[in-house]
Protein backbone atom coordinates (compact mmCIF):
# COMPACT_ATOMS: atom_id res chain seq x y z
CA UNK A 1 0.00 0.00 0.00
CA UNK A 2 1.95 2.98 -1.05
CA UNK A 3 1.92 6.15 1.63
CA UNK A 4 0.12 9.41 1.20
CA UNK A 5 1.65 10.79 4.21
CA UNK A 6 4.27 9.88 6.54
CA UNK A 7 3.84 11.67 10.23
CA UNK A 8 6.94 11.90 12.59
CA UNK A 9 5.85 12.38 16.20
CA UNK A 10 8.65 14.04 18.56
CA UNK A 11 8.45 14.18 21.66
CA UNK A 12 11.64 14.85 23.95
CA UNK A 13 14.26 12.23 22.69
CA UNK A 14 11.43 9.78 21.24
CA UNK A 15 10.06 9.84 17.50
CA UNK A 16 7.94 7.56 16.04
CA UNK A 17 6.89 7.30 12.19
CA UNK A 18 3.32 6.83 11.15
CA UNK A 19 2.53 6.09 7.71
CA UNK A 20 -0.92 6.77 6.08
CA UNK A 21 -1.80 4.05 3.09
CA UNK A 22 -3.93 5.13 -0.29
CA UNK A 23 -7.31 4.00 0.68
CA UNK A 24 -9.72 1.19 -0.91
CA UNK A 25 -12.84 -0.54 -0.12
CA UNK A 26 -13.84 -3.33 2.30
CA UNK A 27 -13.62 -6.83 1.16
CA UNK A 28 -12.95 -10.03 1.37
CA UNK A 29 -9.83 -11.96 0.71
CA UNK A 30 -9.04 -14.68 -1.76
CA UNK A 31 -12.31 -15.91 -2.22
CA UNK A 32 -13.94 -16.89 -6.11
CA UNK A 33 -17.09 -14.34 -5.97
CA UNK A 34 -18.90 -11.76 -3.37
CA UNK A 35 -15.63 -9.73 -2.77
CA UNK A 36 -17.16 -6.52 -2.09
CA UNK A 37 -18.03 -6.75 1.58
CA UNK A 38 -22.15 -5.51 1.91
CA UNK A 39 -22.44 -2.55 3.67
CA UNK A 40 -19.17 -1.38 2.02
CA UNK A 41 -16.67 1.21 3.23
CA UNK A 42 -14.08 3.05 1.71
CA UNK A 43 -10.73 1.78 3.91
CA UNK A 44 -7.12 2.90 4.45
CA UNK A 45 -4.40 1.91 6.88
CA UNK A 46 -2.31 3.78 9.65
CA UNK A 47 0.74 2.04 10.61
CA UNK A 48 3.74 2.31 12.66
CA UNK A 49 6.66 0.46 13.69
CA UNK A 50 4.60 -1.44 16.45
CA UNK A 51 1.10 -0.04 15.75
CA UNK A 52 -1.53 -0.57 13.07
CA UNK A 53 -5.08 1.12 12.90
CA UNK A 54 -7.93 0.34 10.12
CA UNK A 55 -10.04 3.05 9.62
CA UNK A 56 -13.36 2.59 7.69
CA UNK A 57 -15.79 4.77 6.71
CA UNK A 58 -19.36 3.48 5.71
CA UNK A 59 -21.88 5.96 5.08
CA UNK A 60 -23.19 7.04 8.05
CA UNK A 61 -21.87 6.46 11.90
CA UNK A 62 -22.72 4.30 13.80
CA UNK A 63 -23.26 1.23 10.96
CA UNK A 64 -23.59 -1.13 13.05
CA UNK A 65 -21.48 -3.88 11.20
CA UNK A 66 -20.06 -6.76 13.11
CA UNK A 67 -16.42 -8.28 13.54
CA UNK A 68 -16.99 -11.93 12.82
CA UNK A 69 -17.51 -13.92 14.24
CA UNK A 70 -20.66 -11.75 15.72
CA UNK A 71 -19.69 -12.59 19.07
CA UNK A 72 -16.96 -10.02 19.04
CA UNK A 73 -19.10 -7.11 19.33
CA UNK A 74 -19.55 -3.86 16.67
CA UNK A 75 -16.40 -2.88 14.32
CA UNK A 76 -15.34 0.47 15.08
CA UNK A 77 -14.32 2.71 12.46
CA UNK A 78 -11.29 3.16 13.83
CA UNK A 79 -10.01 -0.03 14.51
CA UNK A 80 -6.80 -0.52 16.35
CA UNK A 81 -5.02 -4.36 16.13
CA UNK A 82 -2.17 -5.63 16.81
CA UNK A 83 0.29 -6.08 14.10
CA UNK A 84 2.04 -9.04 15.53
CA UNK A 85 -1.17 -10.88 16.09
CA UNK A 86 -3.10 -9.92 12.54
CA UNK A 87 -0.49 -10.29 10.01
CA UNK A 88 1.94 -12.99 9.22
CA UNK A 89 4.72 -9.91 8.19
CA UNK A 90 3.95 -6.21 8.12
CA UNK A 91 6.45 -3.19 8.20
CA UNK A 92 6.56 0.36 7.51
CA UNK A 93 9.19 0.73 4.61
CA UNK A 94 10.60 4.41 3.91
CA UNK A 95 12.54 4.89 0.83
CA UNK A 96 14.29 7.95 0.71
CA UNK A 97 14.91 9.86 -2.96
CA UNK A 98 16.81 12.89 -4.18
CA UNK A 99 15.31 16.01 -3.85
CA UNK A 100 15.83 19.81 -4.40
CA UNK A 101 14.60 22.50 -2.24
CA UNK A 102 12.53 24.76 -3.53
CA UNK A 103 13.56 27.93 -2.36
CA UNK A 104 12.11 30.96 -4.16
CA UNK A 105 8.39 31.38 -5.75
CA UNK A 106 9.55 32.25 -8.81
CA UNK A 107 11.34 29.19 -9.30
CA UNK A 108 8.39 27.27 -7.18
CA UNK A 109 6.19 28.31 -10.06
CA UNK A 110 8.29 26.91 -12.48
CA UNK A 111 8.67 23.55 -11.24
CA UNK A 112 4.19 23.95 -10.98
CA UNK A 113 4.16 24.85 -13.86
CA UNK A 114 6.64 22.03 -15.46
CA UNK A 115 4.00 19.62 -13.89
CA UNK A 116 7.10 17.38 -12.12
CA UNK A 117 6.23 15.90 -9.08
CA UNK A 118 6.47 17.80 -5.88
CA UNK A 119 6.51 17.23 -2.01
CA UNK A 120 5.52 18.99 1.19
CA UNK A 121 7.15 19.08 4.35
CA UNK A 122 4.92 20.57 7.44
CA UNK A 123 6.37 21.20 11.10
CA UNK A 124 4.14 21.93 13.69
CA UNK A 125 3.53 21.81 17.69
CA UNK A 126 0.99 20.88 19.59
CA UNK A 127 1.69 20.38 23.23
CA UNK A 128 4.83 18.29 23.89
CA UNK A 129 4.45 16.91 20.57
CA UNK A 130 6.66 18.16 17.40
CA UNK A 131 4.67 16.87 13.96
CA UNK A 132 6.70 16.63 11.05
CA UNK A 133 4.28 15.53 7.51
CA UNK A 134 5.63 14.81 4.14
CA UNK A 135 3.33 14.65 1.45
CA UNK A 136 2.66 14.92 -2.31
CA UNK A 137 1.57 17.95 -3.81
CA UNK A 138 -1.71 16.54 -5.82
CA UNK A 139 -3.34 20.08 -5.45
CA UNK A 140 -1.70 23.43 -5.78
CA UNK A 141 -3.31 26.75 -6.88
CA UNK A 142 -1.12 29.17 -7.92
CA UNK A 143 -0.68 32.55 -10.21
CA UNK A 144 2.92 33.96 -11.70
CA UNK A 145 0.75 36.71 -11.67
CA UNK A 146 -0.52 37.60 -8.40
CA UNK A 147 2.93 36.51 -6.86
CA UNK A 148 1.53 33.48 -4.88
CA UNK A 149 0.61 29.53 -4.57
CA UNK A 150 -1.77 28.08 -1.95
CA UNK A 151 -1.74 24.07 -1.38
CA UNK A 152 -4.45 22.18 -1.06
CA UNK A 153 -4.00 18.78 -0.72
CA UNK A 154 -4.34 15.34 1.22
CA UNK A 155 -5.37 13.32 2.67
CA UNK A 156 -2.59 13.84 5.90
CA UNK A 157 -2.27 13.05 9.11
CA UNK A 158 -3.53 15.13 12.08
CA UNK A 159 -2.17 14.80 15.54
CA UNK A 160 -5.70 15.42 16.99
CA UNK A 161 -7.92 14.32 20.40
CA UNK A 162 -7.62 10.32 21.02
CA UNK A 163 -9.74 7.51 20.59
CA UNK A 164 -8.11 5.08 22.20
CA UNK A 165 -5.22 4.51 24.76
CA UNK A 166 -2.36 4.32 21.72
CA UNK A 167 -0.84 7.09 20.52
CA UNK A 168 -1.47 6.11 16.84
CA UNK A 169 -5.00 6.76 18.03
CA UNK A 170 -4.36 10.43 17.73
CA UNK A 171 -3.74 10.51 14.46
CA UNK A 172 -6.49 11.33 12.18
CA UNK A 173 -7.92 11.81 8.52
CA UNK A 174 -7.32 15.62 7.09
CA UNK A 175 -6.39 17.55 4.15
CA UNK A 176 -4.48 21.02 4.50
CA UNK A 177 -3.74 24.14 3.21
CA UNK A 178 -1.20 27.15 3.43
CA UNK A 179 0.40 29.51 1.32
CA UNK A 180 4.16 28.61 2.28
CA UNK A 181 3.78 31.17 5.35
CA UNK A 182 3.61 30.50 9.05
CA UNK A 183 0.53 28.72 9.59
CA UNK A 184 -1.63 26.17 7.92
CA UNK A 185 -5.16 24.94 8.42
CA UNK A 186 -6.02 21.17 8.34
CA UNK A 187 -10.03 20.01 8.11
CA UNK A 188 -10.31 16.60 10.49
CA UNK A 189 -12.59 13.78 8.80
CA UNK A 190 -15.05 12.72 12.31
CA UNK A 191 -18.42 11.85 12.64
CA UNK A 192 -20.83 14.92 11.82
CA UNK A 193 -24.45 15.35 12.14
CA UNK A 194 -26.90 15.88 9.34
CA UNK A 195 -29.09 19.10 9.75
CA UNK A 196 -32.23 17.92 11.85
CA UNK A 197 -31.03 14.16 11.91
CA UNK A 198 -30.11 12.09 14.57
CA UNK A 199 -27.60 10.38 11.66
CA UNK A 200 -23.89 11.22 11.67
CA UNK A 201 -21.63 10.64 8.40
CA UNK A 202 -17.56 10.79 8.12
CA UNK A 203 -17.33 14.15 6.66
CA UNK A 204 -14.19 16.31 7.00
CA UNK A 205 -15.91 19.25 8.79
CA UNK A 206 -13.58 20.49 11.54
CA UNK A 207 -11.10 23.25 10.82
CA UNK A 208 -7.56 23.26 12.70
CA UNK A 209 -5.44 26.38 12.69
CA UNK A 210 -1.62 25.73 13.68
CA UNK A 211 1.56 27.80 13.58
CA UNK A 212 4.00 25.72 10.95
CA UNK A 213 6.89 26.02 9.22
CA UNK A 214 6.47 24.84 5.65
CA UNK A 215 9.49 23.42 2.85
CA UNK A 216 8.63 22.11 -0.63
CA UNK A 217 10.80 19.28 -2.83
CA UNK A 218 11.31 18.67 -6.34
CA UNK A 219 11.81 15.23 -6.52
CA UNK A 220 14.43 13.55 -8.63
CA UNK A 221 13.51 10.57 -10.38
Amino acid sequence: MPLECLATIRRRSLSQEYGLSASCKTERVNVARDIWTQPNADMCAITGANEFMVVSRYDRTPKGVMLHPASLGEKPDRQYVDPAAAFDQTSLDIRRCQAERLESLSRTIDIFESERPVTARTVYALGEDEVTIEYPLKTVNFSRRDGYYQVDTGPVLFLGQPTGPHRIERLHLAYIAHCGGDWAEFIVSQPTPLDNSLVSVHHFSTSHRVQAQHSLWLVHP
